[in-house]
């Protein structure tokens, strides 16, 4: 979502010691919900400790930086628009940044599932502190409650969703046998999660900016709840034709199949572990382990 500040008070006097405790639970446990399943869903090819840890503490500072330029870029326009745009814009690269920072060049970054995962799991990190600052800004515990509560079922599945296109676009370049692809593949991955991320800002912020009187159950159901619920369904089948050709793709890759023609620019398993992206990463980890060694 949008508006982020860090000015937000963990320890509100307005909250006695329990109720931080049913705000934070409400706040992070939807996300950690979501992260078992996918680590679950990736257990026949666990991933490294080490990479869950980073991933699931790299909100810190993504949202650090998603805030700065969001405030940064506040000073130089003023339409809501643009802004919603450009906001949804930093925030997706700020996880894109962790993703290429801490996990791209790992040698145990090695089938295409693993885009997904990484990123779902930086993403959830990012939405999970996220909406701890948003419900601890709130000034009552029931307040704080409800927009969590709110954000559970909206912008922690828009955060979710957003990041297995990512992820998906991330592998398509990062198993890409040429540049073009690689390169191009990469530019998806960041313009969908965009379009994705701002669209839905834009249409939440549309729904609630209408006079609703949220005493009448009929204005309440047809002007919030549908839409809502509409929104929220066709992001979920997005997600869902994403992960199933995800999915499929891995398998052909693992069992170093042929891809059909639209994917014939992937790497099969085979293909990846002679390849020159698999050595540099295999160098690099062997570098490091030898200077973790020597320090």
């Amino acid at each position: 979502m949008v508006n982020i500040s860090l000015n937000f008070d963990l320890f509100n006097n307005y909250y006695y010691f329990y109720e931080r405790l049913i705000v934070l639970l409400f706040s992070l446990v939807p996300s950690l919900l979501i992260v078992w399943f996918i680590l679950y869903s990736d257990r026949k090819d666990k991933e490294p400790k080490k990479n869950i840890i980073i991933c699931l503490l790299s909100g810190i500072l993504t949202i650090s930086l998603a805030g700065y330029f969001e405030q940064l870029v506040a000073n130089y326009f003023s339409n809501q628009i643009i802004l919603t745009i450009i906001w949804a814009l930093i925030e997706e690269i700020s996880k894109v940044l962790i993703f290429f920072m801490f996990i791209f060049d790992n040698k145990h970054y090695d089938d295409i599932y693993d885009g997904v995962v990484y990123m779902t799991l930086i993403s959830l990190s990012f939405a999970g502190l996220e909406n701890i600052m948003y419900a601890f800004s709130e000034s009552t515990i029931s307040n704080s409650v409800n927009l969590a509560i709110m954000r559970d079922f909206t912008t922690i599945p828009l955060h979710l969703i957003s990041s297995i296109v990512i992820g998906y676009f991330l592998s398509l370049g990062n198993f890409s046998k040429d540049n073009k692809n690689k390169n191009l593949n990469f530019f998806k991955a960041i313009f969908f999660g965009t379009v994705i991320h701002a669209a839905f800002n834009l249409l939440m912020g549309f729904l609630g900016s209408l006079n609703v009187d949220l005493n009448n159950v009929i204005q309440t159901l047809l002007l919030q709840t549908f839409p809502i619920l509409a929104i929220m369904v066709i992001l979920f089948y997005i997600a869902y034709k994403v992960l199933r050709e995800t999915l499929n793709l891995n398998k052909s890759y693992v069992n170093n199949g042929k891809f059909e023609e639209k994917y014939s620019y992937l790497m099969n398993y085979k293909e990846y572990l002679i390849s020159s992206d698999r050595k540099k990463r295999v160098d690099m980890y062997n570098v490091t382990k030898v200077k973790n060694k020597k320090g």
